[in-house]
């Protein structure tokens, strides 16, 4: 446990470039953060020297770890590569946070999760066994992360959405169209959340200074057609041009994916520092900003 209210003026981000990591770099640099954003070059987390080199010369407070191979198809052919990034390269971060005494915020995902269930799971519930090689690597890197790093946080998200990479919403306000409506599956459950959302929490739960695992994502509960019809009417735009289809029709191939994922951030709750809004919510104020 780190000391509660510590402020931590020395930020590393793993995968800054990316979705959540370029958002997280913007919430910590308006803070007056000092800010490191190394390049895959300088700080490939499979490549433990060059994280050792890179964290020994920074010197950060805390080093949150983004990099991941977040494409869930390629996960089920690229298995070995896919572990490589997404559990080894945990591990080397766990392994150099702890020698050099940093903080380490492991960023996880709902999919550690197998979607046997039929409410929100909350961080004490057993995750049983993923669906697909990319949430098996995810929980893998959970637990070596646990195994080598004391001082860690281990962030559990789900169904991104923000700005500086194009996501599902944005794909679907500019390919929906009434005249070529896009097939969405309708019976997957999920949480959305705006990244946003994330930083904020982030920065709350280092405040707080507990370590532990946390599951960060929207508030309530939707289907991916929801979520896709919710987007198209908040941007004004026609909603028929989405259908709702059933996933064991849409025979997309590529990996499962689990059939209910949504996630309750319940130890943020009971700890009164939740600041992740209700998915419509985010939703909302994402496009209040694009459109």
């Amino acid at each position: 446990m780190a000391a509660a209210g510590k402020r931590r003026n020395k930020i590393a981000i793993l995968g800054a470039s990316g979705l959540l990591g370029a958002t997280l770099a913007r919430t910590f640099a308006a803070q007056g953060a000092e800010l490191f954003t190394p390049s895959h070059q300088q700080a490939d987390v499979v490549d433990l020297a060059a994280l050792d080199r890179f964290v020994e010369q920074a010197q950060p407070d805390v080093l949150i770890n983004c990099a991941a191979e977040a494409h869930v198809d390629i996960a089920e052919t690229d298995t070995d590569r896919v572990f490589r990034v997404n559990a080894l390269g945990p591990q080397n971060a766990a392994v150099v946070a702890a020698k050099h005494r940093c903080e380490l915020v492991q960023i996880s995902s709902d999919y550690v999760f197998d979607g046997e269930t039929d409410r929100p799971y909350r961080e004490y519930d057993p995750t049983g066994t993923p669906a697909s090689q990319y949430g098996r690597s995810k929980l893998l890197a959970e637990q070596l992360v646990r195994e080598a790093c004391q001082r860690h946080y281990i962030l559990r998200v789900a169904a991104l959405f923000g700005h500086g990479r194009q996501t599902f919403v944005d794909w679907v306000l500019a390919k929906a169209s009434p005249q070529q409506p896009l097939r969405i599956v309708c019976d997957r459950q999920i949480s959305p959340t705006w990244t946003n959302d994330i930083a904020e929490q982030t920065v709350a739960m280092l405040e707080l200074g507990v370590h532990g695992t946390y599951h960060c994502s929207g508030d309530g509960v939707t289907t991916w057609y929801e979520f896709a019809s919710a987007a198209l009417a908040l941007a004004g735009k026609n909603a028929a041009g989405v259908v709702a289809v059933p996933d064991a029709e849409l025979q997309l191939g590529g990996a499962p994916r689990p059939r209910y994922s949504a996630l309750d951030n319940y130890l943020f709750k009971l700890r009164e520092i939740d600041r992740v809004k209700h998915w419509r919510d985010g939703l909302a104020h994402y496009l209040r900003a694009i459109v």
